[in-house]
């Protein structure tokens, strides 16, 4: 019998798969700062506070009706490929995509009463809300989940990572046509929301070319809830994990505003969106690692589950460590660099986030493996319990730290998660040992 090569062993497929991830990051990670760059010295700080709340606000709605379908589709779809059963596959998209419509339309009234109460805190134009309100329309009718679960599921990394560079680039030529015309607040909205509307065409444009025909008949949708079991159980607890852990990140951010006001609602979230960009590397490897998880699992190969996540951990925790060396070096200079002297008093807040990204670095080595083997409900309770933590440092700290508090506060909730998953993976690998 032929010996595996390392790109065709779990392990080196889930390289390869984050590696054309990256692909798409790459490109994504140099422009963000460009136009990260073109916001900050375009709007100043105030107005870019402004864009901060509206942003912050619509994307922490999309993640608190979202049901993060594209591990719906890994999950369940596997087993349906595998096996061979196109229309099952099929029923199982469709009804990911229908979660995914329900969703959006119950964000659109979660928006709207959250930008009214906004608009009367912050003192907005009747203009600017109804700005405000669009765009989030534009972010929570964008759906795309669905689709990029149809690609990982069939191994399309290479072509996913092409239509998720298309958001950088799209957000690249919008930011510098704002900044050459000398447009305000309005012209960044713009150019945001055009860049998930072609991002989300990309994304099913190549998804129904990998699964064509998968769209065509929805009659028998529902069905799918009866043949997956523990769909349902599944759906919600990914809905409130991703609820737990992108949406509350993004509501401190609105915490910050209410509390202190839009000007150091900038400052954090500029802070977040460079802290952000290290845990994008996390997130590329947890959703190339994810489809691997999902096999070993399935499989139960003898102790190829425990040999992935060693090899993943070993990795995960080694970019983690060197996140949390590198972004108290260069963190002000990139500050400097990209959004001038007038948002050096985001430094001590990129200190703490990025250690914190670094954490969360780390803790992507375990989180799959607890996703992809069936326990989607202890990472729950794990996110459960570390947004607790965020709260409540966010809640005691911020009266006497302000901004620093809301950096330590994130910093003890990405500790307190890296600690439990890490003793969740390892239990779970003792049992696949003993198995």
């Amino acid at each position: 019998m032929k010996a595996p090569t390392a790109a065709t062993t779990p392990f080196g497929r889930a390289l390869r798969n984050v590696g054309w991830l990256l692909t798409g990051k790459g490109v994504g990670a140099v422009l963000s700062i460009v136009y990260l760059a073109l916001a900050t010295r375009s709007l100043g700080v105030e107005g870019f506070g402004q864009f901060t709340l509206i942003l912050s606000t619509a994307q922490a709605v999309v993640a608190f009706v979202g049901f993060q379908t594209w591990q719906i589709v890994v999950r369940y779809g596997m087993a349906h490929r595998e096996a061979e059963r196109p229309d099952a596959l099929a029923r199982l998209i469709r009804f990911c995509l229908a979660l995914d419509l329900a969703g959006a339309a119950i964000g659109i009234g979660i928006a709207f009463v959250a930008l009214v109460l906004m608009q009367r805190h912050f003192g907005w134009s009747d203009t600017l809300t109804n700005e405000a309100f669009a765009f989030s329309i534009i972010l929570l009718i964008a759906v795309r989940s669905t689709a990029v679960g149809i690609l990982r599921l069939f191994d399309r990394f290479a072509i996913g990572a092409g239509a998720d560079a298309v958001t950088p680039i799209a957000r690249f030529l919008g930011a510098s046509i704002a900044a050459w015309q000398g447009a305000d607040l309005l012209g960044f909205l713009l150019a945001w929301a055009a860049a998930e509307v072609l991002t989300t065409l990309a994304y099913w444009i190549s998804a129904t070319r990998a699964a064509p025909g998968v769209l065509r008949r929805w009659r028998d949708t529902l069905d799918a809830g009866r043949e997956n079991a523990g769909l349902w159980n599944f759906a919600l607890v990914t809905n409130l994990n991703s609820t737990l852990n992108a949406a509350s990140r993004q509501f401190v951010v609105v915490l910050v505003g209410l509390f202190t006001g839009a000007a150091a609602a900038g400052n954090y979230r500029l802070a977040y969106q460079l802290s952000q960009a290290l845990v994008r590397l996390s997130d590329m490897f947890a959703r190339g690692v994810f489809p691997e998880m999902t096999r070993a699992g399935t499989s139960r190969t003898d102790g190829g589950l425990a040999l992935l996540v060693r090899q993943s951990s070993r990795l995960a925790v080694a970019v983690g460590l060197a996140t949390c060396l590198l972004v108290p070096l260069l963190g002000q200079p990139a500050l400097l660099l990209i959004a001038g002297k007038s948002y050096l008093g985001a430094y001590p807040v990129l200190v703490l986030l990025g250690i914190a990204a670094g954490l969360d670095i780390m803790a992507v080595g375990f989180e799959p493996v607890l996703l992809g083997t069936g326990h989607a409900a202890q990472a729950l309770r794990i996110r459960a319990a570390s947004v607790v933590v965020l709260f409540l440092g966010v809640v005691l700290l911020m009266p006497t730290f302000e901004v620093i508090g809301a950096g330590l506060a994130s910093l003890a909730g990405s500790a307190l998660s890296l600690g439990l998953l890490a003793r969740a993976a390892m239990r779970l690998v003792r049992r696949d040992r003993a198995g």
